[in-house]
């Protein structure tokens, strides 16, 4: 078979296809005269007198008669000057019939579409494919498209192009290609994703359905304790797609390629937690797939999910989730005149679950995994370029207390927020070739960053924000500053409103370990290791790994210009000065306003540690609390005097401001932030 036969035919495509019928024209020296036969299905014929004869007009012809949705093969034979030549072959699909999820299509010349009896065997090489075929099958020319269907070794079958033929031509090389490799005409419409038979791969041992406890994902969990989350996953949305080198069906998309595409994902699920202690769970989930055409080239959709479940402290709830739907919106085209145009846009649907609380504390629930779309999915190790590809999280969400311990409203409301995470790409070369210029990823913004669903956060149950109580976290705003909403992360237990970290006054007290031992005389060692996560920035000024770190972001609207927060730092790590002062275990904390942080030491920017502030380094900002300091009555063997951060504000425009505090290096020796009562305040 050849793409151009020395002096005979060449650009053999189709100018028009119908459901009954199309019309074929090529080029050709003068004074040549042809015959056209055809076949069914994809194998093209050899012999001038083999197949059906189809009638010739000049360089065209026109076929009648069919029926919707059938595949044929044409070979177009060349008499010029006495001698033959060819056959120039194409594979061509009637219109498919309105609804049918079928493609309709025309290859560009050369192009095989193998069936399996076409194959002896197909097998993925790393960075292709390498084919056998049978001696019957005949062999496509180095450049052309190859189709491969599903097999075993292949399951999502694959779209290549020849890269080189052995030299009995039978072996083929094949590095993966996109519709325009294989196709001259090619177009598909799934106008509903989830109505398209699907599979779902059973999900491994360590994450049955069934399963209740799921011990053999997590780490930290006790023989008595419980993490139960197996989500529902369902896909869904629409996908039409469109290449046209000849411009005879898309006059929308003239040489060129278009695709229309929304893809969801349905997320259901309700977690039970019954944990003592920090506890982290990775879950593998059961991969989904919609196969959304076989024939003429598989063209599919895979998500291979898994789930994360952080606690931190001692939990005990139920119901604990959502019912998400989430996903993206992508419209666009490509062509050789203007190149790539594309608009997205992400879906964001959900309604949080109720849960029921009997021992409150931080949880976080995440589920997401790899998403592809396009042709050859589920075949790894081809070098397979699929259309849409990268991670996906339909659920990114944080559970955690509205009021602290000490309110009696703790067990009674919770705070949950949730976002939808897309790090997804679109690759322009599924749909065009390295020939019509493209052969790249486009990002846009919908398939890229964070999205927070509508109403997050939210307050579970409804309403319980405004249940009556002591709202004794109100204490630690002064004049000038309205709160809009504030929230705690971190164990349960590491924060609570004390006396003893400033003469005279009460503080809200985070600490990285149990607050109850934050408190007495410096008798008392302050050291417990929770398990907890550290904090990305505060690791950064550590210089070390953080550990069991605790947080309070509040969100207010300033009356004046100035805000400042006024707190102090203790640590137990002073108890073995000088051996920790200067080491690698430089428990440290953060002011943060808007994102930058404020809290350094006065006069410099250098961020208030265990290393910045000690009792040689900026030691007139140093309280010595080893024997006890007048005043004072907290375990920690070592503070600051009380410090204050200004920083310029906006009236009437919100800032957030988060406090944060980390163990360095280890879980052990306990540090804490105090923020003094009034300690926020604007003028």
């Amino acid at each position: 078979m050849k793409l151009a036969a020395d002096g005979g035919a060449r650009r053999l495509h189709a100018t028009a296809v119908s459901q009954t019928g199309l019309t074929l024209a090529w080029d050709a020296p003068p004074g040549a005269t042809f015959v056209l036969r055809r076949t069914p299905g994809s194998n093209p014929v050899s012999l001038r007198d083999h197949g059906t004869g189809v009638p010739v007009k000049g360089t065209t012809a026109t076929v009648t008669g069919l029926k919707a949705g059938q595949r044929h093969t044409y070979s177009l034979f060349t008499l010029v000057k006495g001698r033959w030549t060819g056959p120039l072959v194409l594979t061509a699909g009637t219109a498919a019939p309105a609804g049918s999820g079928q493609a309709t299509y025309v290859t560009a010349p050369g192009t095989l579409l193998a069936a399996p009896a076409d194959l002896v065997s197909a097998a993925p090489t790393g960075s292709g494919v390498r084919a056998v075929l049978q001696p019957q099958t005949v062999t496509p020319p180095i450049g052309a498209g190859l189709v491969l269907p599903m097999s075993a070794t292949l399951p999502g079958g694959f779209l290549g192009v020849v890269t080189a033929v052995s030299t009995d031509g039978r072996t083929l090389d094949l590095r993966a290609g996109g519709l325009s490799d294989a196709f001259d005409y090619y177009e598909l419409t799934v106008a509903d994703i989830a109505a398209v038979p699907g599979t779902a791969a059973p999900a491994p041992a360590t994450a049955a359905p069934e399963a209740k406890v799921l011990a053999a994902g997590c780490t930290g969990l006790g023989a008595e304790q419980t993490v139960a989350f197996q989500p529902d996953l369902a896909l869904g949305g629409r996908f039409a797609t469109k290449v046209d080198k000849y411009r005879f069906l898309g006059a929308d998309v003239p040489t060129g390629a278009s695709l229309d595409m929304e893809m969801t994902v349905r997320l259901t699920g309700a977690a039970t937690i019954d944990v003592e202690s920090a506890v982290d769970c990775g879950i593998d989930l059961k991969s989904y797939s919609r196969q959304l055409t076989v024939s003429p080239v598989p063209i599919a959709v895979l998500l291979t999910p898994n789930a994360q479940v952080s606690v931190n402290g001692a939990v005990t709830v139920s119901n604990l989730g959502y019912q998400a739907t989430s996903g993206v919106r992508v419209k666009g085209s490509m062509t050789i005149k203007n190149g790539p145009s594309f608009t997205g846009s992400p879906i964001t649907e959900i309604t949080p679950l109720t849960p029921t609380v009997t021992s409150n504390g931080s949880v976080g629930l995440a589920v997401g995994g790899e998403l592809a779309v396009g042709p050859g999915v589920g075949t790894s190790g081809a070098g397979v370029i699929a259309g849409i590809s990268g991670e996906l999280t339909p659920l990114d969400a944080e559970f955690g207390p509205r009021f602290p311990m000490q309110d009696p409203r703790f067990n009674a409301c919770l705070r949950a927020s949730a976002a939808f995470v897309t790090g997804l790409s679109l690759t322009a070369k599924a749909w065009l070739s390295n020939g019509w210029s493209f052969s790249e990823k486009i990002s846009l913004d919908a398939l890229q960053g964070e999205f927070d669903y509508p109403g997050s956060p939210w307050h579970l149950p409804a309403g319980c924000q405004d249940l009556p109580g002591t709202e004794p976290q109100d204490s630690l705003l002064g004049g000038g500053v309205t709160k809009v909403e504030d929230a705690v992360s971190g164990g349960a237990d590491q924060w609570g409103h004390v006396d003893g970290f400033a003469p005279g006054k009460k503080a809200w007290v985070l600490s990285t370990g149990r607050i109850a031992d934050a408190t007495g005389t410096p008798g008392v060692f302050a050291s417990t290791g929770l398990g907890g996560p550290g904090d990305d920035e505060l690791t950064a000024l550590a210089g070390y790994p953080t550990h069991d770190a605790a947080a309070y972001t509040v969100t207010l609207t300033p009356a004046g210009s100035t805000l400042h927060v006024r707190y102090v730092f203790a640590s137990e790590e002073y108890e073995e000065y000088p051996e920790f002062v200067g080491s690698s275990f430089n428990d440290v904390m953060v002011v943060r306003v808007d994102g930058k942080n404020c809290a350094t030491v006065p006069g410099t920017t250098t961020p208030v540690s265990v290393n910045t502030i000690n009792a040689q380094t900026n030691s007139a900002y140093y309280v010595d609390n080893a024997g006890g300091a007048n005043g004072y009555s907290t375990s920690m063997d070592g503070l600051t005097v009380p410090l204050t951060c200004a920083v310029p504000v906006t009236p009437g425009k919100a800032v957030t401001v988060q406090i944060a505090v980390a163990d360095t290096s280890d879980h052990a020796y306990d540090s804490a932030v105090a923020l003094l009562d009034g300690g926020i305040w604007t003028d």
